[in-house]
């Protein structure tokens, strides 16, 4: 789907919910191969993980400054906050979590194989979770009945579980 901006593409993987944006939960990867402003979204909290590439540099509008070169490691931010990005190494696949603060938290977690807890879990390379194959990039729903327990996976993973509040 075109960007809210209109410059790229993004894979949606998940919209669930009801919120301002449109959704309680939207995850999805995103290809960004030019530089250019990041979508605003009031009263959406955003996490973003790089997953391909040599990394991108986001510049705010408030002189805030963030390298982001590591793969795999979260970094929140407000969806209204104004943010530019530019890509000094070239073209990159990043992964987003966003969640409508008003309806749901979300709590966006990189675990090595092993036991995982949470609603959904991003495979980071071939293998399996909770016995069943995957490749890197697959998104696997882990049982949302029993979320104490924990799906074992073979393969490190971005574990994504959302708590949904109460409207008040």
């Amino acid at each position: 789907m075109p960007w809210k901006n209109g410059g790229g593409v993004t894979h949606e993987l998940v919209r669930e919910g009801e919120g301002a944006a449109g959704f309680g939960v939207r995850l999805s990867i995103a290809e960004v191969a030019a530089d250019g402003p990041f979508s605003r979204f009031p009263g959406v909290d955003r996490v973003i993980l790089l997953l391909r590439g040599a990394g991108f540099r986001l510049v705010g509008h408030d002189g805030r400054d963030v390298l982001v070169t590591r793969p795999n490691e979260p970094f929140a931010f407000a969806g209204e906050d104004t943010w530019g990005c530019t890509l000094p190494g070239g073209p990159v696949s990043d992964f987003n979590v966003m969640t409508d603060r008003a309806t749901c938290r979300a709590q966006v977690t990189v675990c090595g194989p092993g036991p995982v807890r949470g609603r959904w879990a991003l495979a980071l390379a071939d293998g399996e979770i909770g016995g069943v194959p995957v490749a890197a990039w697959d998104l696997a729903v882990l049982d949302r009945t029993v979320l104490d327990s924990a799906v074992v996976a073979d393969v490190p993973c971005v574990v994504i579980a959302v708590q949904f509040v109460r409207a008040t």
